[in-house]
């Protein structure tokens, strides 16, 4: 059996690779074979997604518990979302649930590029389209943070690129037959801005956007501009609401400026996060038997959303819990030097020590108590 040491050491081996999303062959691969050497048949390249894998291993006839690995770093500074303890942690819980469970299989899934950083951005979510999930019954994960908790709340999120194309002019000669794609990029990014005045309050909107390409010389007329959007909010059909309006104001831009352009979706839509309380309950529990000071669930799932995860979409058609495993001292700024740090601190090698043996212990009752299995299920379906 893999032991807690052999999966630290392939925590800091995957920090120390830090392949960013959609490109982490050596990190799925170093997963991939650890899984092999416990007996699990895996398939790689999972829902043709090449650094997508799904191992199982089947104990006896019953429900199938699934872990979620993610393993991409972040551009420029690396495992700085610790999801080397993600990938770390789904082995360790696999393994230990395998030794303690006499019934059903224990399966964990590589899931790449979490981060949105590439072609397999949000992978969960097209394993989800793909009806990857179809045969899972529960499925379970963590994510590092500054304090042990469940129930962190997510934001919907829809992130698109929007391309202007104008016509190029002699800016002092011939002006007039100029079109410029630079004055609708920034009449929308004036108009995206006006909106948030006009948003619903309740719905904890979040509007970002840069203009990412405006022109080359001051006295060309530019031609093309390009402006990269991300839009936000804790009601997934609101934001289908807020996308609406978002591609009027663009169109709107468009026509008065005679500039034309195109709208393209940046990967696939992230949904809020599916609660489910039994799970929430019985992990709370089983942290504060590990000696860990938790958040009560009853105060987190009240929290503003301060991020999204391609795992909420999963939890909307799994019953689904993940754990927050604290790393880092509070206050520790996310995606930072300091949080790619923490991912190898002796805090992380502590973490994930705890939250595996925490994410076993909740696999292996429900797959041994049907009557905890069955009010887990109940819970997700009178949702």
């Amino acid at each position: 059996m893999i032991s807690e040491e052999r999966a630290w050491e392939i925590a800091k081996k995957i920090h120390s690779l830090a392949e960013i999303g959609s490109k982490e062959f050596e990190s799925s691969k170093l997963l991939v074979q650890a899984l092999k050497e416990e007996g699990f048949e895996v398939v790689q390249g999972y829902a043709g997604i090449p650094t997508a894998f799904r191992a199982e291993k089947k104990i006896d006839k019953g429900a199938r518990v699934a872990f979620l690995a993610e393993y991409d770093a972040l551009p420029l500074v690396g495992h700085a979302c610790g999801h080397n303890i993600i990938a770390a942690s789904a082995l360790l819980s696999a393994i230990k649930t395998v030794q303690r469970a006499n019934k059903g299989s224990v399966v964990v899934i590589g899931t790449p590029d979490e981060e949105g950083s590439g072609e397999w951005a949000g992978s969960k979510i097209i394993m989800a389209e793909k009806n990857c999930f179809e045969d899972i019954d529960f499925v379970l994960m963590t994510h590092p943070g500054t304090e042990w908790s469940v129930g962190s709340p997510s934001l919907a999120v829809q992130d698109f690129e929007v391309t202007f194309h104008g016509v190029a002019a002699h800016e002092a000669a011939t002006p007039e037959k100029g079109v410029s794609a630079l004055d609708a990029a920034i009449l929308t990014y004036t108009a995206v801005n006006m909106l948030r005045q006009h948003v619903r309050r309740d719905a904890n909107v979040v509007i970002h956007g840069v203009i990412r390409e405006g022109g080359v010389a001051s006295n060309v007329t530019p031609d093309k501009a390009v402006l990269v959007y991300g839009l936000r909010s804790s009601d997934t059909e609101y934001l289908k609401e807020l996308i609406r309006k978002f591609k009027r104001i663009v169109e709107g831009c468009s026509i008065a400026t005679g500039a034309s352009y195109t709208i393209t979706p940046i990967g696939p839509m992230y949904t809020t996060t599916v609660f489910n309380e039994p799970l929430m309950a019985f992990a709370e529990q089983v942290l504060k038997q590990l000696g860990v000071d938790v958040v009560p669930y009853t105060e987190t799932t009240k929290r503003i959303p301060r991020g999204s995860t391609d795992f909420a979409n999963v939890s909307q058609i799994v019953p689904s819990l993940e754990i927050t495993c604290k790393i880092a001292p509070q206050g520790t700024p996310w995606h930072s030097r300091d949080s790619e740090k923490a991912a190898v601190s002796d805090e992380a090698k502590k973490a994930l020590s705890i939250v595996s043996e925490a994410l076993a212990r909740i696999a292996t009752r429900l797959l041994t108590d049907e009557r905890f299995a069955q009010e887990v299920k109940s819970a997700f379906k009178s949702r």
